[in-house]
């Protein structure tokens, strides 16, 4: 065959669109002994294609419908528990949130209570002194 033509084949078959007849071609020219150098390592991947087609499996796979009816419905209640864990979860984490935040607030208006009791003490304790100093300044007029 013509190195166009089979060219255009594999093309083809590479993506999915060949026949049979022209899937049958295309190894009959690939196990033939006349293949073109430059489609010579695709001669490899059909020799490969034509040994698994000849492997067979001897063992014997035992599938009941009863297991398959059980796993899925093992699934899907797992699927459902897990669903529930995540949502009381999130709630719980929410409502902890919460809790948290009204006590941090309650905290920092005990704080905000105490500067402002301490700032009003220190106000009073500024003006006294004051007093101090201008008593200071009254002693010195008259010792002198």
């Amino acid at each position: 065959m013509e190195y166009s033509k089979i060219k255009d084949l594999l093309d083809l078959y590479f993506k999915g669109n060949t026949t049979l007849d022209q899937e049958t071609s295309l190894r009959a020219y690939f196990y033939s002994e006349d293949v073109d150098d430059r489609l010579e390592p695709y001669t490899v991947l059909f020799n490969t294609f034509e040994k698994a087609a000849q492997d067979v499996f001897e063992g014997s796979l035992l599938i009941s419908k009863k297991t398959r009816f059980n796993q899925k419905w093992w699934l899907k209640l797992a699927a459902v528990m897990i669903s529930i864990i995540g949502v009381a979860g999130f709630m719980y984490s929410a409502n902890s949130k919460a809790i948290q935040e009204r006590e941090a607030l309650a905290a920092l208006k005990q704080s905000k209570d105490a500067m402002y009791l301490m700032a009003s003490q220190f106000n009073k304790a500024t003006q006294r002194l004051s007093l101090v100093d201008q008593f200071q300044e009254t002693k010195n007029k008259y010792l002198k």
